[in-house]
């Protein structure tokens, strides 16, 4: 994950409530059913992401 001011060609723009989210193409099999919030103490975190979704060699 990384902070990004513009999408990627391919890219996949989502606006939740005034944030932009942009998804490269892989991205979006990975994050399917994924809730991310931001916590002050841990930053983004990633929710109910399926572990098989990143195989064995995720470090999500």
């Amino acid at each position: 994950m990384d902070i990004a001011k513009a999408p990627q060609t391919g890219d996949t723009t989502l606006d939740m409530q005034g944030l932009k989210i942009f998804l490269e193409e892989r991205a979006k099999g990975m994050l399917t059913n994924t809730s991310i919030d931001f916590q002050e103490s841990q930053g983004f975190v990633l929710t109910g992401m399926q572990p098989s979704a990143c195989g064995s060699s995720c470090s999500c």
